[in-house]
């Protein structure tokens, strides 16, 4: 198997949620990782590394090109 590699963090869930759909509409599967504790604290903690989008590391270079040409359309 494959090895992950984060792609992107992102500060909130939703952020990453978003990310992770477009991706996943690419034909790139994604996985979030996040210390939310399941979703029961959506805000982020002290000392925290934020929400983690992870992806194969034979997708990392797609995926990374993707998300940086949503952020130049923005």
């Amino acid at each position: 198997m494959d090895s992950l590699k984060t792609v992107q963090s992102f500060p909130t869930r939703l952020e990453a949620e978003m990310a992770k759909g477009l991706l996943e509409t690419n034909g790139i599967k994604a996985i979030i990782f996040a210390d939310d504790a399941g979703g029961a604290r959506p805000f982020p903690m002290a000392f925290s590394l934020g929400v983690m989008l992870k992806v194969s590391g034979r997708d990392f270079e797609k995926a990374g090109k993707i998300l940086n040409l949503r952020h130049e359309a923005v």
